[in-house]
């Protein structure tokens, strides 16, 4: 019996192009975030970007916003992956269904693609997914406005500052008050 793969990571797939024959009808959700996603570095088709048996979850992003997250699960076979199209430049399918561990990041802000970049697909660490979810779905202890922008302090003395996209944040760091004077 072959030992279960540690599944680590989190590929972040960019929709943006397909998403439009989602919200026509002409395609299904599953279909384009689970679907044939190429594995390779650049244009190499022996070195892999990810490795598939590592993936737990997908997240779909779209103009700066998680929109879908499926977990990945193994089909009636038993495989969670499976390859399609013609050798060299295979790509690959996952087998999933929406996510309940990872629900907290639809609607999350979703990693950012340079211009340019030539892959559409980042590749994510499981913890610090579930760590900004968790932070997302912790009581904040206090916070503020400021204009549009929204800080929150929370109970582990983490400060979260959410701002529009137009503003710019300078953070500085001063010196440790002196309790003792």
């Amino acid at each position: 019996m072959q030992p279960q793969p540690v599944r680590d990571q989190v590929l972040a797939v960019n929709v943006g192009r397909r998403w439009g024959a989602i919200a026509a009808g002409d395609e299904a959700e599953a279909d384009v975030v689970l679907g044939a996603w190429s594995p390779w570095v650049g244009r190499s088709t022996t070195i892999r970007h990810f490795d598939p048996d590592r993936v737990a979850a997908i997240i779909a992003c779209r103009r700066g916003e998680t929109v879908a997250v499926y977990d990945v699960r193994p089909d009636a076979d038993g495989r969670c992956w499976h390859w399609v199209g013609e050798e060299p430049r295979r790509r690959i399918v996952f087998h999933g269904a929406p996510s309940n561990r990872f629900a907290a990041q639809r609607g999350a802000p979703a990693p950012k693609w340079k211009v340019g970049e030539g892959t559409p697909v980042k590749l994510l660490a499981v913890d610090d997914v579930l760590q900004g979810a968790e932070k997302e779905t912790a009581a904040p202890t206090r916070h503020a406005v400021v204009g549009q922008a929204v800080v929150t302090l929370g109970d582990s003395g983490h400060l979260t500052v959410s701002v529009p996209p137009e503003y710019r944040v300078t953070v500085t760091t001063r010196a440790p008050h002196n309790r003792s004077l």
